[in-house]
């Protein structure tokens, strides 16, 4: 069955405050799984400046994200969070800051993301 395709969400990893020795994260919206290059030896401040395009399907309104040391064990999961798209698709771009937990702590550090949703059709969103 096809799915009805929304757009494109296109994410910009740019960097980390308070990350692992060689980070990486890893994307999730629906099915679809997409990683960053590793940041070898980027320590507690990485930078990626890394960009994955993935699509979005009628009815996603998340995107997931993780960061992981070195492989997806994981063990070796240093964060995650969960990212609402609503502003997003709503204004076609939101870049900043975003908390992640660690075991549920809001702790682990933030990521910077540039966000930039490119509709498939003309929709309107979350009024």
């Amino acid at each position: 069955m096809a799915q009805n395709i929304w757009g494109e969400l296109v994410i910009i990893a740019l960097k980390a405050a308070r990350g692992a020795q060689n980070p990486f994260c890893v994307f999730r919206v629906g099915e679809t799984v997409k990683k960053t290059q590793i940041d070898k030896g980027g320590g507690l401040n990485p930078i990626w400046d890394d960009q994955v395009n993935m699509t979005v399907s009628a009815g996603q309104h998340q995107l997931y994200v993780q960061v992981f040391n070195n492989d997806t064990n994981p063990a070796n999961l240093m964060a995650d969070g969960v990212i609402e798209l609503a502003k997003v698709f709503r204004e076609r771009e939101h870049d900043g800051f975003f908390q992640l937990l660690q075991r549920g702590r809001p702790s682990s550090g933030k990521i910077y993301l540039e966000l930039t949703f490119y509709p498939s059709v003309c929709i309107t969103l979350f009024n």
